[in-house]
């Protein structure tokens, strides 16, 4: 295919944009391809499901949403190449909200790109379609090179003196200057304006499942959708087991701390996704950062990041045989740790570590309990500032860069309610 507007998606597939995703890629080449042959009727939510993103043939688009998920990146990234590498190019590419049919847009100048058609307010974004004034409004456009330069100096200089009798007033009146909070430097690393942040809360209804079979889930068959199609159980009916299989649960515990995470002053609002553990995919654990919540029994992708953890959890056949098992142990500590069954204020173990993700570029958290309470309570720890401060000086390295880590935490539970929890042993990454 030669044309002109296939060369371009070509280009931008290979694009340093798009180079370490697997599946963005994938995304856009499929939907160009389709429209430039005529095919855009067959441009739809559940067929790219099926053809991109290799979900079965009778899957729900309403209960997964990965393809809406992946083109709310896809649009950012076509945003940023044809800003950045690409805005030189004959042709700029928009996927309209509502759909997934591509359309390309001739470039007439060099300024006619998506990246200028658009108005950044605050956190707010104006679409290149919106109204962004109100039609009874004026709209009054400056000529620079009317202005009578005198005037300007006259402004400059005025505005000059007016901020020296402000910093001067201050000075006299011994107010303090505004300080702004350091970084924090956990969520400072975690939270950045060059890559997403997946916040990927527990797949309970996975947990259920495993207790009901007694079969435990692998990450190929998790990920592969075989493990929801072929696991079965004689103790459920097949109604019930069909809600498990493909309905989204998590508990009001992860829920909870997703709200928490998303509020943090370091959030970058345009790079923060909130993703089931169902549609995560490992393109998100190579370039993205990432904070998984719950154990390996609950998100079968945590089994990906323990080979280099000391701090391990093993599960039997059951949810409830889990452990955490310590490796290496140190003077004076044990090498399991487990829930006590027979305390009426149950001990309770969980994990905070901090890894790199897959690529090596960006960073994974894990917080992650033997149950909710325990990924309470590490959570709770975790989001205390200036408790985290503290423990985390040690991690960083004499460059002042926090080095990976992991935390081992015990609490108690009340009934299921995580009471104030403790540090008992810990890691960090020499």
């Amino acid at each position: 295919m030669r044309d002109a507007r296939w060369q371009l998606a070509q280009r931008i597939a290979s694009s340093d944009i798009f180079a370490k995703s697997e599946l963005l890629p994938r995304f856009l080449l499929h939907i160009c391809d389709l429209h430039l042959q005529g095919r855009s009727d067959e441009i739809r939510e559940h067929l790219i499901g099926v053809q991109v993103f290799a979900r079965p043939q009778g899957y729900n688009p309403g209960d997964d949403n990965i393809v809406r998920n992946y083109a709310v990146q896809l649009r950012k990234r076509l945003g940023l190449y044809f800003e950045r590498e690409g805005w030189r190019e004959p042709y700029w590419i928009e996927i309209p909200r509502g759909g997934y049919v591509p359309v390309f847009h001739p470039r007439k100048t060099a300024n006619d790109s998506p990246g200028l058609k658009s108005i950044a307010l605050g956190r707010a974004e104006v679409e290149p379609n919106a109204e962004a004034i109100p039609p009874s409004s004026t709209v009054v456009q400056i000529s620079w090179r009317k202005l009578d330069w005198r005037m300007f100096v006259l402004g400059l200089t005025t505005g000059l003196l007016l901020l020296a009798g402000t910093l001067a007033r201050h000075s006299m009146s011994g107010v303090p200057p505004v300080v702004h909070p350091t970084p924090h430097p956990l969520w400072s690393v975690l939270f950045a304006k060059d890559r997403d942040t997946f916040i990927v809360p527990a797949d309970s209804g996975l947990g259920i499942l495993q207790n009901l079979t007694e079969e435990p889930a692998t990450l190929a068959d998790y990920v592969s959708g075989k493990y929801f199609s072929e696991v079965k159980s004689k103790d459920v009916d097949t109604k019930n087991l069909d809600d498990l299989r493909t309905q989204r649960y998590t508990s009001m515990v992860d829920l909870n701390i997703t709200s928490r995470l998303s509020q943090l002053p370091d959030v970058v609002p345009d790079h923060l996704i909130v993703r089931y553990a169902r549609d995560l995919r490992m393109d998100d654990l190579r370039n993205g950062n990432a904070i998984l919540l719950g154990a390996v029994h609950t998100d079968p992708w945590v089994s990906l990041l323990q080979e280099g953890l000391n701090f391990k959890f093993s599960c039997g056949r059951r949810v409830d045989d889990c452990f955490i098992l310590n490796t290496h142990p140190a003077a004076g500590e044990q090498p399991a740790y487990r829930t006590s069954s027979n305390d009426p204020s149950r001990e309770t173990y969980a994990i905070v570590a901090l890894l790199p993700n897959l690529d090596q570029t960006g960073r994974i958290l894990l917080i992650e309990g033997l149950n909710m309470a325990g990924t309470e309570a590490a959570a709770n720890l975790v989001l205390d500032d200036a408790t985290m401060r503290s423990v985390l000086e040690p991690a960083k390295s004499r460059q002042g860069v926090l080095r990976p880590f992991e935390l081992l935490i015990e609490t108690r539970s009340l009934e299921a309610q995580a009471l104030p929890a403790q540090i008992v042993c810990r890691r960090f990454q020499e």
